[in-house]
């Protein structure tokens, strides 16, 4: 919509700006916006030589851009924000926190707002009300609102770059320095569209480790959560579970209750001590509590989401108690079971038959499961739920699609796979990058820190390694795709050659890819 010569005036926090615009973003125009503030791959590089990413120059930094669009951190805690970190589950929790909150009361509804990371299919997934994407339109809105009131601060900020510094240095030589990189500038847009859609609560998923994520810089959440720990971003959080742990722990707070999944017996000591260090009570649930669910159904398929369940179920009930002052001694609440039973969070152990795809004239006896599972531990779960669910078709001819992203141990992460193999019988396997369509990417999904080479490799590797681990299986079956678009085709060619025989296309390794297959499957936001 033009709004040629038309100036805006608005506020916020503690801040009136005042700006003029010759044109309303549109959706894509924000999306381009925000993508041009990836950090592209040979900066990034850079970037790592130079020392970590996470450091206590974080947090300042964050306030700092959070101050250039009109907010203190404190303008946010009545959001009634529930915190969550983690390694596995982080994502299924917060969505299984949220749907409990919007299903739990009728008569007095919670206003609910949703960040989480990555998205799948569209940008504005990331933000959801009532759990439902935010629309085009206001996505579009609040990220022309943050880009320019950083714009009416940028030479200020300029003029405070420290180039005799090596990081403040490289960070001169990106498209726009005085913006925050990619993850901050989303941040700073979840948290200007919830205070401006007026949300009950703020269910607010970390996005990297915990002390110095950009989502930190909040001071009084309602209640923390730390869900299960493992070995991901070890060039960023450390190399070691206590060193992840002391990164995830770091969100804690004074006075704000905590509540923590069991733990590796190192990674637990660290987080109580954190819990004593910041003054918040802790509480850890249990493994051995699975049987507290039984008879409750959950609407996420996997034993591993019945943890995630315990969690969210105790994460509500203190936010409950906290900010509606509600009571709830039932071991599950009876309020909570529909929220339970009702949510929906794709590519999280998802089944799509090829009907729901724009596929579904070229073949009919295709199902893919997805799971973006990316460590060691998700991974070995997200097999074992596709080892028993691919029982219900004992015939079936199984083909595995599998992608791991740069900076993680390809070949290791793939044993998983490799140890599922005897039973599930794969017949063929794909190595797929990234990349979604031969033309490239959608506007949603473009990725600038990886570079094609790199990506390309990294499946070489894996095809290569697969082959030595499994000097028996045919190499001919063994295949390496330079786009999603060719594995989908070529699974769809397959199946159509096969109409007697069900196809199971197991899909995982990295969540990006899983996303980035829905949209080569013409499935749209969620």
């Amino acid at each position: 919509m033009s709004i040629s010569g038309i100036t805006r005036l608005f506020s916020s926090g503690t801040r009136s700006f005042r700006y003029s615009s010759t044109m309303a973003f549109t959706y894509n125009d924000a999306v381009d916006k925000i993508i041009s503030l990836q950090t592209n791959a040979s900066l990034l590089e850079q970037l790592r030589k130079n020392g970590p990413k996470m450091n206590d120059r974080s947090l300042p930094e964050m306030r700092g851009y959070l101050k250039r669009i009109g907010y203190e951190p404190g303008d946010f805690d009545h959001l009634n924000i529930i915190h969550i970190s983690g390694t596995k589950g982080k994502g299924s929790t917060s969505a299984l926190t949220q749907s409990i909150l919007r299903n739990y009361s009728a008569d007095k509804p919670i206003k609910t707002g949703l960040f989480t990371s990555p998205h799948l299919v569209a940008m504005r997934e990331r933000l959801r009300i009532n759990g439902e994407p935010i629309s085009e339109e206001k996505f579009a809105k609040y990220t022309q609102d943050v880009w320019e009131r950083l714009e009416n601060t940028k030479a200020e900020a300029l003029a405070q770059l420290d180039t005799t510094n090596a990081r403040d240095l490289l960070r001169s030589t990106r498209e726009y320095p005085d913006k925050p990189q990619y993850f901050r500038f989303l941040t700073l847009v979840a948290f200007h569209a919830f205070v401006q859609e007026k949300v009950d609560v703020l269910i607010l998923e970390v996005g990297v480790g915990g002390e110095y994520d950009a989502t930190n810089v909040i001071e009084k959440p309602v209640v923390c959560g730390i869900t299960a720990l493992g070995l991901d971003h070890v060039s960023v959080l450390g190399n070691t579970i206590d060193k992840i742990a002391w990164h995830k722990a770091g969100i804690m707070k004074p006075h704000v209750p905590a509540i923590a999944f069991e733990q590796p017996a190192e990674a637990m000591a660290v987080i109580k001590e954190r819990a004593k260090e910041k003054g918040s009570a802790l509480t850890v649930v249990h493994t051995d509590e699975i049987p507290r669910l039984e008879g409750v159904h959950i609407g996420l398929a996997g034993t591993h989401q019945k943890y995630n369940a315990l969690m969210a179920i105790e994460l509500c009930r203190t936010w409950l108690s906290r900010c509606r002052g509600d009571t709830l001694t039932a071991v599950v609440p009876e309020q909570f079971k529909a929220g339970l039973e009702k949510v929906v969070w794709p590519g999280r152990c998802q089944r799509l038959p090829i009907q729901k795809t724009t596929y579904a004239d070229k073949a009919k006896n295709v199902t893919w499961y997805l799971d973006g599972a990316h460590t060691v531990e998700s991974l070995r779960v997200c097999g074992d739920w596709f080892k028993d669910t691919a029982k219900e078709q004992p015939d079936a001819s199984r083909v595995l699609v599998f992608n791991i992203t740069n900076g993680r141990d390809g070949p290791y992460l793939l044993d998983e796979m490799i140890r599922i193999t005897p039973a599930v019988k794969f017949d063929h396997v794909i190595f797929t990058t990234n990349m979604i369509f031969r033309q490239g990417y959608t506007p949603d999904t473009k990725n600038k820190t990886v570079s094609t080479e790199d990506a390309v490799k990294m499946q070489t590797d894996l095809a290569n390694a697969w082959k030595e681990r499994m000097p028996d299986f045919p190499h001919g079956h063994v295949h390496v795709v330079p786009t999603i678009e060719d594995a989908v085709e070529w699974t769809v060619d397959y199946a159509a050659g096969k109409q007697d025989t069900a196809v199971q296309v197991f899909t995982t390794g990295s969540l990006i890819m899983v996303g980035n297959t829905l949209t080569a499957l013409g499935v749209p936001p969620q």
